[in-house]
């Protein structure tokens, strides 16, 4: 499988406050809805003024200041309602604007404070600079176990469309940082000495009290990918890419139904796109970077397909998942999107069965399998397409090479009415060779299926509900020219309630769609439609 390095300046950072410049001004004190102690605030002032490598240097200090700043966002997102004035900015403000809000709202720039400082205190930590790690700050007592305060991020999380997105956000991203040190695959590989070549101390974590909250995290993302649209996916990504960080997490992910949802972002993403490179530019719902962020994500599961068959299942299902990638290479957003989206299906369609083979009566899932998939979505006219291009990353070059030898080997096994099988199932429609009266005339019977329940006539006539009007006219063809060569094909077609979906397609407004309507209509009224054409 192909790899290559997800840069340390990705989507995991937490961006600036839009009131930040207003946190040197929060005075505790009169705030007692907090509930400070004197301790606490005197811990906070001094943090203030002292650099973050000493407030960490000490395991316990780090310990009792990370727990302060969680005590600061449970007390402020249980008093506020996270729909202040502050929730409301969506980009930085001037240093009015950001006093303003500090006085109008000023528990929500506490929260955007504690969230500013718990990700900086995680992200020292990380660096390996203080010689005290994540796990040490967060997992407390000889046996290792979460702080019970990790539950006032979640508590911000559950707000849902009634919080403020900003502290969503880096509550996510945070929580997925500090339950990451409890998985034991990251932990075999974490450094032993920090920067200065000290030792760094390990001390047992205990994985099982990190299971529930990376359970309540994890559907917490799924519900933001299932639910959301556009700008609102963006604040579960930093966070899910995160937990693309081990095997664990990223198992867990496709047990709770992830890949489902991840595809669908990609594919309602890349709806009427064509070659756009502005990262910052809509492509349907999506900009470019988000795409590029949600591929990415699903390139990291795809190294999971050798191990586990419910994942090689899950990225089987509908087609969905092929099809969104090879939406992504046809229409070529970026080089980075294309990159990763290639190193996908390379990884997809090279995926072995022999260590995780499938359960009793059910199918196989291989490379094999998915380059018909492939085949079936127009992979091979987009990698024509993209070998005709000068791409300057080599990575790219080698992966579509490999693909393109995958796939014409592939290809050259297949009948042609396999290759039409595959396309009508995967639902991905595009003119060609099947879609001819020469091939219905050879093949028409086919289409009565092994099991004589005309199957694929039942998903063309599905597809005549396509939003896509080009394989919405594809299935209007293909179910005329069924009607002409099949015997009986006229009260099958319309038995199975081809007419009536038909029909209402004649008055649509894309012409070339009209156009192939009424003449499948007719196809079905007419006896001979060879005296009328």
């Amino acid at each position: 499988m192909s790899t290559f390095t997800f840069g340390a300046k990705g989507p995991t950072s937490l961006p600036a406050s839009p009131v930040e410049s207003a946190f040197p001004h929060i005075q505790w004190d009169p705030l007692s809805s907090l509930r400070l102690t004197a301790q606490e605030t005197a811990l906070l002032r001094m943090a203030e003024t002292n650099p973050i490598e000493y407030t960490l240097a000490d395991s316990r200090d780090a310990s009792m200041y990370a727990r302060v700043l969680l005590k600061l966002l449970a007390e402020a997102s249980t008093v506020s309602s996270g729909t202040g004035t502050v929730a409301k900015l969506t980009e930085t403000v001037e240093d009015d604007g950001a006093m303003k809000a500090l006085d109008e709202d000023p528990l929500g720039v506490v929260s955007h404070y504690a969230l500013t400082k718990l990700f900086e205190i995680i992200s020292t930590l990380n660096s390996g600079v203080s010689g005290v790690t994540v796990g040490a700050v967060f997992y407390v007592g000889k046996d290792g176990v979460l702080v019970d305060q990790w539950k006032a991020l979640l508590r911000i999380l559950n707000k849902g469309g009634k919080g403020d997105p900003y502290t969503q956000k880096g509550s996510a991203l945070c929580l997925a940082h500090i339950l990451l040190a409890a998985c034991p695959s990251l932990r075999s590989t974490a450094p032993t000495v920090d920067k200065d070549g000290q030792p760094i101390k390990a001390r047992p974590i205990s994985y099982a009290s990190a299971v529930e909250p990376l359970e309540a995290l994890t559907a917490w993302i799924v519900s933001q990918l299932k639910n959301a649209t556009g700008t609102n996916v963006g604040l579960c990504i930093p966070a899910l890419t995160a937990l693309m960080g081990t095997t664990e997490t990223r198992v867990l992910f496709c047990s709770s139904g992830g890949v489902k949802y991840l595809a669908r972002q990609l594919r309602i993403g890349t709806k009427g796109a064509k070659g756009v490179a502005d990262s910052k530019k809509k492509i349907g719902q999506s900009s470019v970077q988000q795409l590029y962020e949600l591929t990415f994500c699903l390139w990291t599961v795809s190294y999971e397909l050798n191990t586990n068959y419910t994942i090689r299942s899950d990225f089987a299902k509908d087609g969905m998942t092929i099809a969104a990638l090879v939406d992504l290479v046809s229409i070529a957003p970026r080089e980075k999107v294309v990159r990763v989206a290639l190193s996908t299906l390379r990884n997809i369609s090279v995926c072995e069965g022999e260590q995780s083979p499938p359960p009793a009566g059910l199918p196989s899932l291989d490379g094999k399998h998915f380059l018909s998939e492939m085949i079936a979505c127009g992979l091979m006219k987009a990698i024509d397409h993209l070998r005709d291009r000068q791409f300057t990353d080599p990575d790219i070059i080698e992966d579509v090479d490999h693909l393109h030898k995958l796939l014409v080997e592939n290809y050259k096994e297949m009948t042609r009415w396999e290759v039409y099988k595959n396309e009508v199932e995967s639902g991905h429609l595009q003119w060609g060779s099947t879609h001819t009266e020469a091939f219905f005339k050879e093949n028409a019977r086919m289409m009565e299926g092994s099991d004589g329940d005309f199957r694929l006539v039942r998903v063309l006539i599905a597809l005549l509900s396509s939003k896509d009007e080009d394989v919405a006219a594809i299935a209007c063809y293909d179910i005329g020219e069924f009607v002409r060569h099949y015997p009986n094909g006229r009260q099958i077609a319309k038995r199975l309630g081809a007419k009536e979906l038909v029909m209402p397609l004649i008055e649509h407004d894309n012409v070339e769609l009209q156009r192939h309507a009424l003449h499948c209509v007719s196809k079905m009224m007419v006896q001979n439609w060879e005296h009328v054409k």
